[in-house]
């Protein structure tokens, strides 16, 4: 066996267990409700630096990033559900405001009909 080879063994069972340990604190965190998780809050769970996750474990990073991608475009389409609906009460509003404006141009034509039948009667 090459000299080296076991430190480097070593070290890549220390980098799959620690990724082991970033995964079941995503998991954890995202499992409690929190709404955003932080690069501190998973290092301190993991007991390790930040500047270790940002160097070795930027993927685990991106996919957090995806997700909150992920949020906002259901957001955004959310949104778009929520304009449109607005929109349609709208048109219904504007509807139902020129049917009132009708019905009350109707009940003042009556009034001056009434009026006017009551004048001629005297």
């Amino acid at each position: 066996m090459p000299k080296g080879d076991s430190l480097k063994r070593y070290k890549e069972e220390q980098k799959l267990q620690t990724r082991k340990k970033l995964e079941e604190a995503i998991r954890e965190l995202k499992a409690s409700g929190g709404a955003k998780i932080s690069v501190d809050q998973l290092a301190t769970l993991c007991g390790i630096s930040r500047a270790t996750i940002y160097a070795n474990y930027k993927d685990l990073l991106d996919n957090l990033s995806t997700k909150g991608q992920t949020n906002s475009k259901q957001r955004h389409v959310r949104f778009k559900e929520n304009e449109s609906i607005i929109n349609k009460l709208r048109e219904e509003n504007r509807e139902l405001r020129l049917a009132n404006n009708q019905l009350i141009d109707q009940v003042v034509a009556m009034k001056l009909m009434f009026t006017n039948k009551i004048e001629t009667k005297q």
